[in-house]
């Protein structure tokens, strides 16, 4: 993950979506944590673009956050330690190979 190659607009909201999976307990950084943290923005670009597809993001505000509640737990000293799995790699680095 190349994040120096991402604007500040769009590291502001990995960022965001790494901290509400460490606040959430969970061990994995899911491409469910950078979704919900985009549908929750209050410029709505991904909920204009889910409603332009002819979606609701009302439903997808819902399902994502349903996604989000069955992700395992982590607790103890584990908490703090986040990884990224292997779908959300794919996404990087799928957004980087096109920036390039």
């Amino acid at each position: 993950m190349e994040l120096e190659s991402y604007t500040e607009w769009a590291r502001g909201f990995v960022q965001a979506a790494q901290s509400s999976a460490l606040a959430r307990s969970h061990h994995h950084f899911k491409p469910e944590h950078l979704l919900k943290i985009l549908l929750d923005d209050k410029e709505g670009l991904a909920s204009n673009l889910v409603s332009a597809a002819g979606g609701d993001p009302k439903i997808a505000r819902t399902e994502v956050e349903l996604a989000l509640s069955n992700l395992p737990k982590v607790e103890g000293s584990g908490v703090s330690q986040i990884y990224l799995a292997p779908e959300m790699a794919r996404l990087f680095e799928s957004t980087e190979e096109r920036i390039r």
